[in-house]
């Protein structure tokens, strides 16, 4: 058999292949609308199985007290009223209540609320003042009652409630063949852990600090203390860089013994971190996370297994966090008070009670310490810090003059100055 060029192809190659063509087309004719017909069956079945969103519309009123004149902060006060009683309406909660009134002035009210919904949108209908000090507002609400944690626009409007704070992201990481530096973490300009986090929180649309920033701008013994479970060294090298939330922790990958993969080695790494408020140094998440990958190179199925454990850390982390920031909106959050120039023991529990009295919307205040004219407060509030700090500073108190010194997402600095009582 001769043949020309480098290869020949037989002729029973020819033979077989149109065989199999004229089987193929006959299959074709005979079944073709059965098959047709059964996929737009299972397109169908698809589109039904994916998730459907449920949305309520819902018509709630909020009110809230008019003090010292200031209409503005009183509508605010009464559109997140309205929306808290939206979510509580449109969705069936379990609540108990508490309240005490004192000179007709609402002191506290307690409500705790066990709710799944969030408020997608609102509009407001109307808004009025049925007396003079109350300030009413009505809103038609959409609520999405479905499961919102991976929903990209709920994430998004809780940052901005939560007034779009900032986040640091500080992974120690180990891969397979490294030997541990306490170090090494300045030693390069991102970990994979981070880059992977960094993303995750991108995608979410929340502001991340440049990790090659905070490199530059942290001392080594700094960075190893935060790493290794200091939350007071890692909120202030949070608040150093400007950043409100801080996420910390660790990366390690190794290689499973006892496992045959025919060759490939089965990288596994394992993802732990806690999620830090800056200003006030305490830990409102934390996660753990595992994930495998085979590969035939330890340090490249190493990396692969850090990127794929780190996507399930930042989406349970991401989680964790719009869920605290619901129940804080929703119910209350805790703002931690700090009080200087403060005479007696007396005098700062005449301030608590005027701030219970003078400021809707706080829940309890507990005091913490007392110490050489400072005392700490935790103030529990519906809103946030930067609401609170307004309204201390623009009510008229009785007792006090009130001059706010600093403010932040969960943190007021103040003094306060006793008033001259005339007869």
């Amino acid at each position: 058999m001769t043949c020309t060029g480098a290869y020949m192809i037989h002729p029973l190659f020819f033979k077989i292949h149109e065989e199999k063509y004229l089987e193929a087309q006959t299959l074709r004719k005979k079944y073709g609308i059965e098959l047709i017909i059964m996929g737009l069956l299972i397109f169908t079945l698809a589109l039904n199985a994916q998730p459907q969103s449920t949305f309520n519309q819902v018509t709630a009123t909020g009110m809230a007290t008019i003090f010292a004149g200031d209409q503005g902060l009183a509508r605010d006060q009464a559109i997140d009223d309205a929306l808290r009683n939206a979510v509580e309406q449109g969705l069936g909660t379990f609540v108990q209540s508490s309240t005490l009134v004192e000179n007709y002035q609402l002191v506290s009210d307690n409500i705790l609320t066990w709710s799944k919904g969030y408020v997608k949108n609102y509009q407001i209908i109307s808004e009025r003042l049925p007396d003079p000090t109350t300030y009413e507002v009505v809103i038609n609400a959409q609520l999405e009652i479905a499961n919102l944690k991976n929903d990209w626009d709920s994430v998004q409007n809780m940052i901005g409630k939560m007034q779009n704070p900032r986040i640091l992201i500080i992974m120690d990481e180990q891969n397979i063949g490294q030997s541990y530096d306490k170090y090494h973490f300045l030693a390069v300009d991102m970990t994979i852990s981070e880059a992977t986090l960094i993303n995750k929180f991108l995608e979410k649309g929340f502001e991340c600090i440049d990790a090659a920033t905070m490199r530059e701008n942290v001392k080594q013994e700094q960075a190893y203390a935060a790493l290794t479970g200091n939350s007071q060294v890692a909120a202030q090298l949070g608040k150093n860089l400007g950043a409100e939330i801080i996420v910390t922790g660790k990366a390690v990958a190794k290689v499973a013994t006892g496992i045959n993969l025919g060759g490939m080695k089965s990288c596994q790494a394992n993802l732990t971190a806690r999620v830090i408020k800056a200003d006030i140094a305490s830990v409102i998440a934390t996660s753990s996370q595992h994930a495998a990958y085979p590969h035939i190179d330890e340090v490249t199925g190493g990396t692969k297994a850090i990127e794929k454990a780190a996507e399930k850390l930042g989406n349970d982390l991401i989680n964790k966090i719009a869920e605290k920031w619901r129940d804080e909106f929703y119910n209350a959050t805790t703002v931690k008070v700090i009080v200087h120039d403060v005479d007696s023991f007396s005098e700062i529990n005449d301030f608590k009670s005027s701030l219970k009295y003078y400021v809707r919307g706080i829940k309890d205040v507990y005091q913490r310490n007392f110490s050489a004219g400072l005392a700490e407060l935790d103030v529990k509030i519906t809103g946030n810090a930067d609401q609170l700090a307004r309204e201390l500073e623009r009510k008229d108190f009785d007792k006090f003059n009130i001059k706010v010194k600093e403010a932040s997402m969960n943190r007021i600095v103040l003094s306060i100055q006793p008033k001259q009582q005339t007869n």
